[in-house]
């Protein structure tokens, strides 16, 4: 992705309205912080770059000294101190970029869903003197799958039907999601990778609720939509989805990667 394409992207989070839409996303697996946990020594000081409304930066909180939550959204931050509810009074709440928030040492740091997003070459180095373990967490590593309840051709049939109205080519699923993605993510350049784990878990929520996830992504983003087009997408998502609703209640599957290692001051060689 293009340094200006990516900013531009990046942008949308700012949006009080995909903000608000976060609460859609599922939470991450407890055995996803129990294996990253597991990765650290020290408690002291953890760093949530990318954090978003916080989701990670609160799980943490329960864990180290402080954490510093990291998001160049302000309408972000607003979220996650709302969310928070002043439960977690040792979370350092910073607007700004992550490349110029890497500031003292961490014995953790973590960007969930959001380290494409970071200018690496200049995150990478900062991060090289700052921690010992770096760990990114992809809460969509074989996407289209896994398919919601309603099976991936209709959700495939779904998906082309709207990507065309912004402007995205059509997609098609791999045959099979054991081994996707078939390569390493770019940042992973940036880390001497200690490991890889994938997750696999089930998360009820409700039909507006998977609907407000899918305005929390870039493709559906509520400001890039218009109400019009707004309007229709969202009445042909729950026209395709309510029926396998169980009083109002999806059960989703969901899989999420997280991967740890050192930062490196280089990325190395391809």
């Amino acid at each position: 992705m293009a340094d200006e394409e990516r900013v531009r992207l990046a942008a949308v989070f700012a949006d009080p309205h995909v903000a608000a839409s976060y609460h859609g996303r599922p939470p991450y697996p407890e055995a996803l912080y129990a294996t990253l946990l597991a990765q650290t020594e020290g408690r002291a000081r953890a760093l949530d770059l990318g954090c978003g409304p916080g989701k990670i930066a609160r799980v943490l909180a329960d864990h180290f000294d402080v954490v510093v939550a990291v998001d160049v959204s302000a309408a972000m931050l607003t979220v996650g101190r709302a969310d928070d509810g002043g439960r977690h009074p040792n979370i350092v709440w910073v607007e700004g970029p992550a490349e110029a928030n890497v500031d003292g040492a961490f014995d953790l740091v973590t960007a969930g869903a959001s380290i494409h997003w970071f200018d690496l070459a200049a995150l990478f180095p900062k991060l090289a003197k700052a921690t010992p373990l770096v760990a990114t967490v992809n809460d969509a590593p074989v996407f289209p799958h896994p398919a919601p309840p309603c099976g991936i051709d209709a959700w495939i049939a779904f998906l082309n039907r709207w990507l065309p109205h912004m402007g995205r080519p059509p997609i098609t699923a791999p045959p099979c999601e054991t081994n996707w993605p078939p390569g390493p993510a770019p940042h992973e350049a940036w880390i001497d990778v200690a490991g890889h784990a994938r997750f696999r878990s089930r998360h009820r929520q409700t039909v507006e609720s998977f609907i407000a996830c899918s305005h929390s992504r870039v493709s559906w983003n509520r400001p890039a939509m218009g109400q019009a087009l707004l309007d229709a997408f969202d009445a042909d998502l729950d026209a395709l989805m309510r029926p396998f609703a169980t009083e109002g209640m999806l059960e989703v599957a969901v899989v999420t990667d997280l991967t740890w290692g050192a930062p490196r001051a280089t990325p190395r060689a391809t």
